[in-house]
């Protein structure tokens, strides 16, 4: 019998009507529908301090989020994009939780007001290869008005590329796990 794995599902937004959060819903679901055990982070939920390189690293709270960080398999983060780049959360987040990044498999998923900011998450991407040696995955799902039902959940043709992700999740994950 083997392990499941361990994705944690980030959802990086702030705002109480997020449409990142509905992304990263439906990847919990799509997730543990798949076997994993999936952990739940919502940064609404926590009150963390500004990073400042000294104090705020040994905050309760962003130490236990650096445990969670630390023993997932693999981890999916959605974010919104604000000013052509994701917000200011999704960094603060990797900056308190560090070195527990290195070596992951990261999927993203962002939501956007429109389709002109596209390559907005290369940045961040580039930044936990470069600093963290994670693996991130090439596909990540890039979702914009024309995205979601009138009820604000993503579409069809959304949902497919969210499954697309999930799944490319997990068999990268498993497959690094088992070398």
């Amino acid at each position: 019998m083997t392990v499941p794995l361990k994705i944690l599902v980030l959802s990086t937004s702030l705002n109480s009507n997020s449409k990142s959060r509905g992304i990263a819903r439906a990847i919990q679901g799509i997730l543990t529908q798949r076997g994993a055990v999936v952990d739940w982070v919502d940064l609404q939920e926590h009150d963390l301090p500004f990073c400042d390189g000294q104090d705020s690293n040994q905050d309760p709270g962003a130490l236990a989020l650096r445990k969670k960080v630390d023993e997932a398999d693999g981890i999916v983060m959605t974010a919104p994009v604000y000013n052509y780049d994701l917000n200011a959360a999704a960094k603060n987040f990797i900056e308190l939780t560090g070195r527990a990044w290195t070596g992951k498999v990261v999927a993203l998923a962002v939501a956007a007001g429109g389709q002109r900011s596209g390559m907005s998450p290369l940045g961040m991407m580039n930044s936990l290869m470069l600093d963290f040696r994670c693996i991130v995955l090439p596909r990540f799902v890039y979702l914009s008005r024309g995205s979601y039902t009138d009820s604000g959940e993503p579409n069809e043709e959304a949902m497919g590329r969210i499954e697309e992700l999930s799944a490319e999740l997990l068999r990268i994950s498993g497959a690094l796990r088992e070398s």
